[in-house]
């Protein structure tokens, strides 16, 4: 009975706590959506301070102080602040970047090293969400193309590595050229220097040999089909003909470009189920993500802009870019042969995703903010459960980054980072859309604010641009 009434105290003693903080914002009576476990927790009190979660508690159990922010969160349901994983900010101002956080996407990969300038804007301001910067892209001697860094020699490598860091990278971005030796001396300095790598597997190496050398992750599903192809050591011998030849060559040519493409074809064709197999369980061991961004693929392969562009998205892209976001009908027709690569890869991503393989979703070009949400639809389309869907882009985003200790899910002691939504995400992952508000920062933000001042931006460079005409 003595020990009875002592946790009984302990327990009054920790609610009163809980009651008696003064907290900037409070969210009451709101569904939380456990990410981890994959379930709804109902009728929660969230508060927060300092833009961290300092307290969740039945509903009615925290008490406001005289400045706290009061939410009614009332049959609406919160999510953590979501993350893509594979950005590129092709944008001509900085304030394009509140379409991320219009569309609920708190974080972004950023995989150009472009607009490093702005990375003491994505640490503080409230209205661009947190960055993670890649290096520049590094390519093969001849790059594929021409703004990318190219490494003529392993000396060379090593040094753009050095360098990346001491300007502020967070890691190496690779694009698919890069030969043998290297990659090699890229791995082993990024190992020494405890940086990571990323991006495509190059043609030089293998998808398992990679995920051996420790690259994090994984873009696009490269080197998937070659490691899969009853020809690889063919594909991989013409492949270094072709390198050989270009490392020879001025510049990368058309004519280089679709042979090369002829190899990824031939590694299609020659695809081996029981090899898959094989390679996909190995994956399996291995710490390296998978970062499909399936939606890019669908925007070329299929004419599906219609249900895409319901939600007006283009009225918020940069009016200069723009008219390359949409493929026109003749660029769809070419690229309607590539539709059986893309259900092949889909297949494999499921079949990746069922033994394991981590995987985190990356939307690539696009539309900011809003193809995210598409790449989440793909992905349970194919067959993930929605709540796995949903974790691609939060826990697993954190965990990859080694910050599942402050960010991923709605937790105490987490950054506040929080979406509240309409609609339950674990009925219809669409729900992921139906954003009321989110808190970011320890501010409280409304997307409608945001997309309207990004339109009033659209204006203001078509005005001018006109004028310059």
């Amino acid at each position: 009975m003595k020990y009875v009434c002592l946790i009984l105290i302990l327990y009054s003693l920790s609610t009163l706590e809980c009651k008696c903080e003064k907290y900037d914002i409070l969210i009451r009576n709101v569904n939380i959506i456990d990410v981890e476990v994959g379930c709804v927790v109902q009728n929660q009190d969230i508060g927060i301070k300092d833009q961290l979660i300092k307290a969740i508690a039945n509903a009615n159990q925290l008490l406001a102080g005289d400045s706290t922010q009061i939410i009614n969160g009332k049959g609406k349901y919160l999510i953590p602040g979501l993350w893509d994983m594979h950005v590129h900010f092709y944008f001509p101002d900085k304030q394009y970047l509140k379409m991320y956080l219009a569309k609920g996407v708190v974080g972004v990969r950023e995989m150009t090293g472009y607009h490093m300038e702005w990375r003491d804007s994505t640490n503080k301001d409230v209205d661009v969400p947190r960055t993670v910067f890649s290096s520049q892209i590094i390519d093969g001697p001849k790059p594929w193309f021409d703004d990318e860094i190219p490494v003529p020699n392993c000396e060379k490598a090593r040094e753009i590595v050095q360098k990346s860091k001491k300007k502020g990278s967070k890691f190496i971005k690779l694009l698919s050229l890069v030969p043998r030796d290297q990659y090699m001396a890229i791995a082993d300095e990024c190992k020494k220097l405890d940086f990571d790598f990323a991006g495509h597997v190059p043609y030089s190496v293998g998808l398992i040999e990679a995920a051996k050398m420790g690259q994090k992750s994984n873009e696009h599903l490269c080197g998937l089909f070659l490691s899969c192809s009853k020809k690889e050591r063919y594909l991989h011998k013409r492949l270094d003909s072709l390198m050989q030849v270009l490392a020879e060559s001025e510049k990368m040519s058309k004519l280089m470009k679709m042979k090369i493409m002829g190899c990824n074809k031939k590694a299609f064709w020659s695809f081996d189920q029981k090899k898959a197999d094989s390679v996909i369980q190995e994956l399996s061991k291995y710490k390296m993500y998978q970062c499909p961004t399936l939606g890019v693929k669908h925007r070329f392969c299929y004419d599906e802009l219609d249900w895409v562009y319901t939600d007006k998205r283009c009225d918020y892209f940069p009016p200069m870019i723009k008219r390359r976001y949409r493929p026109n009908a003749s660029t769809i027709e070419k690229m309607k042969p590539m539709r059986r690569e893309l259900r092949l890869g889909e297949k494999l991503l499921l079949q990746m995703y069922k033994s394991g393989v981590k995987i985190i979703a990356g939307s690539d070009q696009g539309c900011a903010g809003f193809n995210l949400h598409d790449e989440l639809e793909y992905f349970v389309k194919i067959g993930m459960t929605n709540a796995d869907a949903l974790r691609t882009a939060s826990l697993n985003a954190a965990r990859f980054m080694n910050q599942e200790d402050i960010m991923g899910s709605v937790s105490v002691n987490k950054l506040a980072d929080l979406v509240l939504l309409n609609g339950n995400p674990l009925e219809n992952i669409q729900n992921t859309r139906t954003i009321e508000l989110l808190i970011f920062k320890n501010q409280v933000i409304y997307p409608n604010q945001l997309l309207n001042e990004v339109r009033e931006l659209n204006i203001k460079i078509s005005n001018e641009n006109r004028n310059i005409l």
